[in-house]
């Protein structure tokens, strides 16, 4: 018959060493409160590597793609209205070129007075200049202070 196996003493529940060994007592391992760790999980294969790259690619570029596309339509759009916007100002430019000689024809001294002549009107004999008295200006000689108030 054989002898009956030996106990660790790592694993001697006192944590005295088996009887019949020599050496000093080794603690006893304490379980911790926590729970064991899970299992690590398998590692992905290379298929669905390839599936989250399309995942995280679709994402992120999609709406970049998007936004670029909607920007390119803003700025078409911009450039209709500023095309539109310099049609109207060449257009109002020439108009108002057209206004100013008009005006410049309408007003020459030489039209007016024909048309005073046909209407007419004449120049007069005799021109008077008229002159206002201010405070900045002195009465001519030998007209009385309007104010009443003399030296």
């Amino acid at each position: 018959m054989s002898l009956p196996a030996e106990r660790h003493p790592a694993w001697s529940p006192t944590g005295a060493p088996a009887p019949g060994r020599r050496g000093a007592a080794r603690p006893v391992p304490r379980r911790s409160s926590r729970a064991a760790p899970a299992p690590a999980a398998p590692r992905p294969g290379p298929r669905s590597h390839r599936v989250g790259f399309a995942i995280a690619a679709t994402v992120l570029l999609g709406p970049m793609v998007f936004g670029i596309a909607g920007l390119n339509a803003l700025l078409a759009q911009q450039s209709l209205r500023i095309e539109e916007i310099e049609r109207r100002i060449a257009s109002l430019d020439l108009e108002h070129r057209e206004l100013v000689h008009e005006q410049a024809r309408l007003s020459a001294p030489g039209r007016i007075a024909a048309w005073a002549r046909r209407n007419g009107m004449r120049l007069p004999d005799d021109i008077r200049p008229l002159h206002s008295f201010g405070e900045d200006q002195a009465a001519p000689t030998g007209v009385a202070d309007p104010g009443g108030g003399g030296p």
